[in-house]
């Protein structure tokens, strides 16, 4: 039997022995997902050095509610993973998920499935306490270490008695192995501001240097990923690791064959990690620091020579930044750039096209210029400092070496991100290529006054394209919502992902004939807002049941109060609405209504549209307030749009209305969660039935019974 052949046969008996042990029947479009999957991946042809050889890693498999998915894709990918001696990576979007895996899934394939594997969550060191900055913070000195006020979200620490009681307990639970030191695992939620000072990232880490290394939190945990055949994780991590080059928190891609679940968001994650911002104001505190903190470090510093040398070198790049920044606030306090009389928190100004003044790319090539040389001056000092922490300078003693190095890794890293900012602003994007997005921000809040400068891609396309698609072994691709309009083409675009690509599209088994849509006579098209609140009020008070359980989706905070204020007296006992108080406090409040025999109506924005489980009782009615198409008025979305313009293409119809189905069927998707689920969604959205594209997203919904009010 050759090797395929064994592999498919495990497969086949893991699946078999599961639906035996977990008392489930096998679901056709569950046998078709693993079919495909595993054909994908067993027909990946590797060269000599077990790489992957062609242009085609990704499997895309769409999977309606109630597929079974999580269980069909690792079925097929546990046993193909260990044939090819490959790690597989679980990489989710939401926690909820990421736990559902760790605590549920995976444990009952292991207990039920007869196959033996081992399998580790993996979170970033930001996850885990800093064992060495902890001790820093309680140190007598702590509030007088130079080195936390090098950086902005360093300062110096002033512990109040609360986490001077925290921080001494954390270290009591962590010398009796009552904690592991996971920023989740802690008894009580952690406020940022009490975590903030005992994490760090990749660059204030010192790795083995440290004197805490051997009790280090994130090492102890990622010594288990080397040992782990499945490794869980989020978007985000898996993005982070990609942009540090692959490897360097999780398994090298090309040994990798990652599984996106919620694969949906995986474009939108990419481009966040890809943004590049920074704030004048932030800056200029920043350069002060760095400032001071150098001082600090020459007056404590006794090797002379290099250290000496570069020390004043940084110093020299500092004051030149400082005068540069200046030139480019000047340039920028001009009316064109600068907010209305009046303006409220924030205000923004997007550079069209994504075209900046010759001026603006001039400075911000200086800039760049000077921050790569700081960078590079930095990276020496840390260099340097190691060599002290190894024993091959002399000029420090080793405690004081550990703080700089990692005080200086944090500064190398800051200024490599202004100078990928600075590089985004220089750069003149080319004809016929995509551009980026460019844009300020003004800012004026109680908590913040500054002017930042951004840059993002407004594609994920060619990042995925290098970082991912080009360096993994493979990947698989799968949610319950990666059509759009019942097309593969946005996520292709979007994602970069290759045309040929295996793709398939699994139908829910969920008989949607029980349920109904309906668009009802109050149905109306948005308006003016005053109009469009009042017939909400209207349709809602007629179309809602005050003794059932109900879900009402908003896309605006604004209109759901309104609305809410709007209604009779009577509905105030009987609405949740979202923002009251913690999501899972609403809906358990919610759930606890329906379980006392009452009714009880759930007021909620986007986030209640997606993800939010509500089964049997728990929800009967669904109602769509307004059709969710999103405005592009925030910069990459317009900018996107923008482009698609000006490419001669129609942004409507590529973009807002593929997004407004895919947003529409995952709100419809919260009335069925289980097979025997049935009720109605209403939609009070005329345009749902009077304008043409209407018919498409109609079409892209599951088979409900219609029902429409005569027009």
């Amino acid at each position: 039997m050759s090797k395929t052949a064994d592999v498919k046969h495990d497969i086949q008996q893991l699946y078999r022995q599961l639906l035996k042990q977990l008392g489930l029947n096998a679901r056709w479009g569950q046998k078709q997902m693993i079919a495909t999957v595993a054909n994908h991946f067993l027909s990946i042809k590797m060269d000599a050095e077990g790489k992957r050889k062609g242009d085609n890693p990704a499997c895309i498999v769409e999977a309606g509610t109630g597929t079974g998915k999580t269980l069909a894709y690792m079925v097929a990918c546990l046993p193909i993973a260990q044939a090819l001696e490959k790690k597989l990576v679980i990489a989710t979007a939401t926690i909820a998920l990421q736990e559902q895996i760790v605590e549920k899934d995976l444990p009952a394939i292991k207990k039920h499935g007869g196959y033996d594997f081992d399998f580790q969550l993996a979170k970033g060191r930001r996850r885990y306490v800093c064992v060495s900055r902890l001790d820093q913070a309680l140190s007598q000195n702590a509030s007088l270490d130079p080195t936390q006020a090098l950086f902005e979200d360093e300062l110096a620490l002033k512990l109040d008695g609360q986490q001077q009681a925290l921080y001494k307990d954390m270290v009591m639970q962590l010398g009796a192995s009552k904690w592991d030191g996971d920023r989740d695992a802690w008894s009580d939620p952690l406020p940022e501001d009490h975590w903030r000072p005992i994490t760090t990232d990749h660059r204030g880490c010192t790795n083995r240097r440290c004197s805490h290394f051997n009790e280090c939190p994130f090492f102890k945990a990622r010594a288990g990923l080397e040992q782990a055949d499945c490794i869980v994780t989020n978007h985000d991590l898996v993005l982070a690791d990609l942009a540090l080059g692959g490897g360097a928190i999780l398994p090298a891609p090309e040994d990798t064959i990652y599984i996106f679940d919620e694969g949906h968001h995986l474009a939108d994650k990419t481009l966040k990690q890809f943004t590049h911002q920074q704030g004048i104001r932030q800056l200029n505190r920043w350069y002060g620091q760095t400032r001071s903190g150098l001082k600090k470090f020459i007056k404590e510093w006794q090797g002379g020579g290099r250290g000496a040398s570069l020390s004043d070198q940084v110093q020299e790049h500092v004051q030149s930044l400082e005068q540069q920044l200046i030139g480019l606030e000047q340039f920028l306090d001009q009316p064109a750039f600068s907010p209305q009389d009046g303006y409220q928190q924030q205000e923004s100004y997007r550079f069209p096209q994504g075209v900046v003044p010759t001026e603006l790319v001039q400075i911000s090539h200086d800039l760049g210029l000077t921050s790569a040389r700081l960078a590079r001056d930095l990276g020496a000092l840390h260099e340097l400092m190691d060599d002290v922490v190894k024993g091959e300078q002399n000029g420090l003693a080793k405690d004081q070496a550990e703080t700089y190095l990692a005080a200086f890794g944090l500064l190398q890293q800051n200024a490599e991100q202004q100078l990928a900012l600075w590089q985004a602003y220089a750069k003149v994007d080319t004809a016929g290529e995509v551009p980026m997005a460019r844009w300020l921000q003004h800012w004026q809040t109680p908590e913040r006054v500054d002017l930042e400068i951004s840059a993002s891609p407004i594609l994920a396309a060619n990042l995925l394209q290098e970082n991912l698609w080009k360096r993994c072994y493979g990947a698989l691709l799968t949610s319950a919502t990666l059509t759009a309009l019942g097309r593969f083409d946005q996520l292709l675009t979007h994602a970069g992902l290759n045309p040929k690509s295996a793709m398939l599209a699994v139908a829910s088994p969920f008989d949607f004939s029980q349920s109904q849509i309906c668009v009802p006579k109050e149905a109306v098209e948005p308006g003016p807002e005053a109009v469009f609140v009042e017939n909400l009020v209207k349709g809602l008070e007629a179309q809602l049941n005050p003794d059932e359980a109900s879900l009402v989706l908003f896309t605006s905070r604004k209109v759901m109060q309104l609305v809410f204020e709007g209604m009779q007296d009577h509905w105030q006992d009987v609405i949740f609405q979202q923002g009251e108080s913690s999501k899972q406090r609403l809906l358990n409040q919610h759930k606890q209504r329906i379980d006392d025999g009452e009714g009880s109506v759930l007021f909620g924005l986007a986030s209640f549209a997606e993800g939010i489980d509500l089964p049997g009782d728990y929800l009967t009615h669904v109602v769509i307030t307004r059709l969710p198409f999103t405005v592009p008025d925030r910069p990459v979305p317009a900018a996107l749009a923008e482009w698609i313009e000006n490419s001669g293409g129609n942004s409507f119809m590529q973009l807002s209305v593929p997004e407004a189905s895919v947003r529409l069927v995952q709100a419809t998707g919260r009335l069925l969660r289980k097979e025997d689920d049935k009720g109605r969604i209403t939609i009070l959205d005329k345009r749902i039935v009077s304008k043409r594209y209407g018919q498409q997203l109609l079409q892209s919904l599951p088979p409900y019974e219609q029902k429409f009010a005569p027009r």
